[in-house]
Formats: C-alpha cells, structure tokens, sequence
C-alpha cells in the first residue's frame, strides 16, 4: 500500500494565542474524498540535558495545569519565532537552573504529537557547566532536583518520569535500559 499526502483544500483559523493556534483545515485525499484536520501551532521548543560538576544531572519539578501534577522535566522552554536553537537552550538552561554551558550539541528532534500539532522538540546537550544564578520568569515555580544515575534509574523505574521530552533524554544517558 502506497502512503499518500493529504491536500489542503481549505483552512480555518479558530484560535489564536499567546502559546499555540488552532486551525480548523479540510484536506483531500488521492481518491478524491475529504475530511477534517484539526491542528495545533506551535512554534516548538528546546530542552536541556545537562549534568552538573558532581556528575548528576540537573533535572527540575513544576507543576503543570493540564495534567494538574509536579512533574520532573529537564529544562526546557518555547522557542520565539526566528529564535536560534542553542541561544533558546541556553537561555532556558540559566533561567531555569541557574547554569550557562560552554557548548551545545543537538541531540535529537522529535515530534510529541505529530497526529494533530506541528510542535518540534529539540534537545541540546550541555558540556562544560558553570552556576551563575537563576533568572526565573514570573510566575514560574521550579525547583531544582541534580539525580545521579541511579536515582535516574529508580525514577525511570517507577513511572515517575512523564515527560517525553525527559523520557527521551534520560534514556539516552542511562544507555543501557
């Protein structure tokens, strides 16, 4: 069986935010039959494995609205339009955790939920660390929680790790899962 793209015939824009957009589109298929897409813009965002100088890596917990939990994430934020990549790691790395690293590399690129959003998430990993203080923005409630490899791996474990952004990384560090 062939995989088709799917032709946008027409599009409606239902919401625009601060965050995201929804837009309400209806797409043809190669068969000449149509149907309704619902999707969600969304610029993207980059997010941080960074290990710090006693060798554990810096991992945050904040409560999150939509799923109405404190959960544990690496560092991350959105990234503004146009903005480069590593400038957002680092940018989210120092608010966040109060590090600034002397390099970046890009780990991967992954979609969260390709079936209805074009978010893309990358994720950097920070070398070289050094503390120079938080910078939280308001209203921003994060605490800092440094795990060494086995906490990671008790985390991992039990269910505690919820976030795929944090679930893809944390698997790349443990290695042998």
């Amino acid at each position: 069986m062939e995989i088709k793209q799917e032709q946008k015939v027409s599009g409606e824009r239902i919401y625009s935010g601060n965050i995201l957009n929804l837009n309400k589109d209806q797409v043809e298929f190669s068969n000449g039959l149509t149907s309704v897409r619902e999707v969600v813009e969304h610029s993207g965002g980059v997010s941080v494995l960074a290990e710090n100088e006693e060798g554990k890596v810096l991992l945050i917990k904040q409560y999150r609205y939509p799923v109405d939990e404190v959960i544990y994430e690496i560092p991350a934020g959105k990234l503004e339009i146009g903005e480069d990549l590593e400038e957002c790691a680092a940018r989210e790395l120092r608010e966040e955790t109060g590090y600034q690293a002397e390099k970046f590399t890009e780990l991967y690129k992954f979609y969260p939920t390709p079936g209805y959003s074009t978010e893309c998430i990358y994720i950097f990993q920070a070398e070289k660390l050094s503390y120079v203080g938080r910078e939280l923005e308001e209203g921003e409630y994060i605490e800092v929680v440094p795990k060494s490899k086995a906490e990671l791996k008790e985390l991992f474990k039990n269910g505690e790790l919820k976030d795929s952004k944090t679930l893809i990384s944390v698997m790349h560090y443990l290695g042998d899962l």
